[in-house]
């Protein structure tokens, strides 16, 4: 395979698309996104303030939806949208957390359909990917609600999904709880490492 790709934003071969079929026969833990056909690389394994971040407020809604019917999932699982980008059915992402509130859509392989929260920590490298292709796709493919957490700033850009779009950005300023508009009762706070 031709590894031309940006890490994390670049796709694999400008132009080409690939399959579902293809990309279940690449290199075992080689990690790619595939939106719309597209491969975007996942880069090499996340820092370990990224993998802290992300595994804290997973813990955190865990613990939260623990005897409720939702469940949280912690990256790396599978999330296939089929028909979120037009034309292709080519679409398997791997979100850093996600709470699906559908047991059905929970299968071995990973989760097939729309996601009710995506949760993504940001990193230099997939930032600007978060923030333009994976917020249309989960737009599209009716994630009712999408936060992008800046580990640098700390602050956390929240999108709700309002009659099939979603409403411009609440932007959270570190130290404020940001509250969950699906998840009732639900907040979390940005903590620095160290504090």
């Amino acid at each position: 395979m031709d590894h031309t790709a940006t890490e994390g934003t670049a796709a694999l071969k400008p132009g080409e698309r690939f399959t579902l079929e293809q990309w279940r026969n690449w290199p075992e833990g080689e990690r790619w996104e595939l939106i719309g056909g597209v491969a975007y690389s996942m880069c090499a394994a996340p820092k370990v303030p990224h993998q802290r971040l992300a595994g804290s407020m997973y813990v955190e809604l865990y613990t939260f939806l623990k005897g409720k019917p939702c469940e949280a999932l912690l990256s790396p699982v599978d999330v296939y949208l089929p028909g979120a980008v037009e034309d292709s059915t080519d679409t398997v992402v791997e979100p850093d957390v996600i709470v699906v509130c559908d047991p059905s859509k929970v299968q071995d392989d990973g989760v097939h359909g729309a996601p009710d929260l995506v949760i993504e920590v940001g990193s230099e490298s997939t930032l600007y990917k978060d923030m333009t292709r994976k917020k249309a796709l989960y737009e599209r493919s009716g994630v009712r609600e999408y936060w992008i957490v800046n580990p640098d700033s700390g602050s956390v850009l929240r999108y709700v999904l309002v009659d099939g779009r979603y409403s411009p950005a609440t932007e959270i300023l570190p130290g404020e709880p940001v509250h969950s508009a699906v998840l009732e009762g639900f907040s979390w706070t940005f903590t620095p490492a160290g504090a």
